[in-house]
């Protein structure tokens, strides 16, 4: 097995998607006349003939007949049925706010709300600025029809489950109710389900209940998200188990997750983010050349343009492929073709901008990690503070190694000013500028932090800090093994989690 260490940077949330009202709908001469006779055709005759109004995109003319039958009309069932088509037309029309407050009622009315209303109310509310209550839907809906979650926008899910992480209880609720739910959308490469379920088994260890997490870690596939259970000493009791799961130099478990991913490819072979999850599978096990020969695909500035937001990062890892496997040029070549194409709304492209200079700092390429940090400045605008710590991080690094002492320590300093906005540019940026102290007491603070602890005891693993001969973070691996050995490091170490035994961890 190999351990992936790429981080995505966030991801924005993707245009609405509504669902169009389905159904054999009679026509109508006009809503006008419709709703100067709202008695006569009765009130489900006309109900429908305003949704083939919102069907063709009459959006004007339904919203006329809606409110003509809304003020004719006391009965809160009638009532409710009509606002929740009076909010597909609004939607349409961009009236989010009144689309929001229309669905609002139509799903308060109704004594078991469809699942139709219940998508339409969880990107409203999504849309409307409103996560919690999202999240609240969310959560319906996967009690309720578990089946529909995967219908559901992926990014949208994303963006709400990132904009209420820091309510830590309200996260957990999310996480355990799409994990027990089997929320698994097309559009997401398998092993990204499992970064919840390892949100979801670290936050139930936090509050005792290890022999809840088991069904979760059971369902694991990544192998390096069981390597990260089986490092931490909250999860000591289920060691043994976890060491079992990888087997022998990981590879029980690399089978698994390669098998797993293969299968799902192989029914979907034309799918891009099927090709990514196996890509990425094939990586992690070590068969880097398969990999790389899969992700190998948009040749063209039209194929780079074309690709949709998830499959950007099939391309970001055939890069990292490349660098891994000393082919520096073609991987720099890599990320500035992609990153010369268009964002159009891709919000994976901020990421993969960023992770073009990353990677020119992390190979010694200062002079060209520059001017990808001043690219990413002019061009990821949409950059979250924790990205732009990244490029603050690989500013400082490439200053320093061109001897600019003065502007690297300038260039380090939002990083110094707000060490907890992201706490792996900080860490590297110190080990640049030689702050060895600083560097070690990072350290110790994230190994003492229950929800940063998993990722600093995976980042000292043995294998991922050796000397493995190649250029990409070299220094970085060999100042992490300085400060491993450091007494007072090493004391938090040990506390906190342990090396993998070497007969279950991966060659590298």
């Amino acid at each position: 097995m190999k351990i992936r260490t790429d981080t995505k940077p966030c991801l924005a949330a993707t245009v609405l998607c509504l669902m169009a009202l389905a159904g054999p709908i009679l026509p109508i001469a006009s809503a006008a006349q419709a709703a100067a006779t709202i008695e006569a055709p009765g009130f489900e005759k006309q109900l429908a003939q305003a949704a083939v109004l919102v069907d063709a995109n009459k959006n004007d003319d339904a919203l006329a007949m809606l409110d003509a039958m809304l003020a004719a009309t006391d009965a809160p069932i009638e009532r409710g049925q009509i606002e929740g088509l009076r909010s597909f037309a609004l939607a349409r029309l961009n009236r989010l706010a009144d689309a929001h407050k229309a669905i609002e009622a139509s799903v308060a009315s109704a004594p078991a709300p469809s699942a139709l209303l219940l998508r339409q109310l969880f990107l409203l509310r999504a849309f409307d600025g409103d996560p919690a209550g999202a999240s609240d839907t969310l959560q319906l809906i996967a009690a309720s029809d578990p089946k529909a979650l995967n219908s559901l926008p992926t990014e949208v899910v994303s963006d709400v489950m990132r904009a209420i992480h820091k309510d830590e209880n309200r996260a957990f609720e999310v996480d355990y109710s799409l994990a027990t739910a089997g929320w698994s959308p097309p559009d997401l490469p398998a092993s990204d389900l499992d970064w919840i379920r390892l949100r979801l088994v670290t936050a139930l260890a936090k509050r005792g209940r290890l022999d809840d997490a088991k069904p979760f870690i059971d369902a694991i596939l990544n192998p390096v998200v069981l390597v990260r259970r089986g490092i931490d000493r909250r999860f000591a009791p289920l060691w043994p188990a976890i060491e079992a799961r990888l087997g022998p130099g990981a590879d029980i478990a690399d089978a698994a997750f390669v098998a797993a991913t293969k299968a799902r490819f192989d029914a979907a072979p034309k799918s891009l983010i099927a090709r990514l999850g196996y890509a990425e599978a094939l990586n992690v096990a070590s068969r880097e050349p398969e990999a790389l020969k899969l992700a190998d695909i948009a040749k063209t500035p039209a194929e780079l343009a074309a690709l949709a937001d998830r499959e950007v990062w099939l391309v970001n890892l055939h890069a990292a492929l490349l660098g891994d496997a000393g082919r520096i040029d073609e991987a720099l070549a890599r990320y500035a073709a992609l990153n010369a194409t268009p964002i159009n709304g891709r919000s994976a492209m901020i990421a993969t901008i960023i992770n073009q200079a990353l990677f020119a700092e992390s190979v010694d390429r200062p002079k060209e990690a520059l001017a990808a940090a001043d690219f990413a400045d002019q061009s990821a605008a949409g950059a979250s503070d924790y990205g732009r710590s990244f490029i603050a991080q690989v500013r400082a690094c490439a200053l320093q190694q061109l001897g600019q002492k003065a502007a690297a320590e300038a260039a380090a300093a939002p990083l110094v000013a707000k060490p907890g906005e992201n706490d792996d540019a900080y860490l590297v940026a110190m080990i640049c500028l030689g702050r060895m102290d600083a560097a070690a007491a990072s350290v110790i603070r994230r190994l003492a932090d229950p929800d940063d602890r998993g990722e600093m005891l995976f980042n000292l693993q043995p294998f991922l800090i050796a000397d493995q001969g190649k250029l990409r973070e070299a220094r970085q691996r060999a100042a992490l093994r300085a400060l491993k050995v450091r007494p007072d490091v090493k004391a938090a170490y040990l506390k906190a989690g342990r090396d993998l035994p070497a007969a279950v961890a991966p060659p590298r």
